[in-house]
């Protein structure tokens, strides 16, 4: 049987946000599953700071979906 992790790190976290093209400091939430990924970024001002609405950041939701994969021969 297959051994199930008990936690992810933070390199696992920002490996997993590289893979999708997603930069790891933006990213709030990122969920996996078996039609693609939904993520949460957090959204920036001009300068780069994060927005904050009623004390919490304000993010954007991004859906990725699945896409078959394109063989090269």
């Amino acid at each position: 049987m297959t051994t199930i992790p008990t936690s992810v790190t933070l390199d696992q976290r920002r490996a997993a946000c590289r893979a999708l093209g997603l930069p790891p400091a933006l990213v709030q939430s990122l969920t996996v599953r078996g039609d693609g990924a939904t993520a949460a970024l957090y959204v920036l001002d001009r300068e780069g700071r994060r927005i904050s609405h009623s004390g919490a950041p304000l993010t954007a939701t991004v859906s990725i979906p699945l896409a078959e994969e394109v063989s090269s021969t």
